[in-house]
């Protein structure tokens, strides 16, 4: 009887395992999606998507290496955010290596980006996104971002737009 017992319990823990396993792998695979669709909303000038990936509240901080070397910090919310993207096609941004962190309702995406503009690489930095589950699902709560047009890699510079999408 106790055999018995010992295998159903084993089986059973094993199966509640796979299965949060796999809810874990869902969550990672669907916040990266937000951030995979901000990207596309961005490229594709759309105003209304770029804010719809957000929480009404949410806020973007960008750091961005000037010329002289300082850095400007700037503090944008999501419906000025919007607006920079007017040209459909004009911009691409790839995050080539995402990593994604998942802790019940929020998950953290990050890694290094490559941004073009116009078809020429313009800047490469750090993302970082927070984002909350709502009933609507994954959204952007806030983020941060390094700018810096001379921070490229090799292996960066020698990418070509569109060739890296991570989806």
């Amino acid at each position: 009887m106790k055999k018995t017992f010992s295998i159903i319990f084993a089986f059973l823990f094993v199966f509640v395992v796979n299965g949060f396993a796999q809810k874990a792998a869902d969550d990672k695979k669907d916040a990266l999606a937000v951030v995979n669709k901000l990207f596309d909303e961005m490229a594709a000038a759309n105003a209304a998507g770029i804010i719809e990936t957000g929480t009404p509240e949410n806020q973007l901080v960008a750091i961005q290496k000037m010329r002289d070397g300082k850095s400007r910090i700037s503090v944008i919310g999501g419906e000025a955010f919007s607006k920079f993207f007017t040209k459909p096609g004009g911009i691409e941004e790839v995050m080539p290596d995402p990593k994604v962190e998942v802790d019940g309702d929020w998950a953290m995406v990050w890694g290094r980006y490559v941004f073009w503009a116009e078809g020429k690489l313009s800047h490469c930095g750090i993302n970082q996104f927070n984002l909350v589950r709502t009933d609507a699902g994954w959204k952007i709560a806030n983020g941060a971002s390094t700018m810096d047009p001379n921070g490229c890699t090799e292996k960066e510079k020698a990418m070509k737009p569109s060739a890296t999408k991570q989806q």
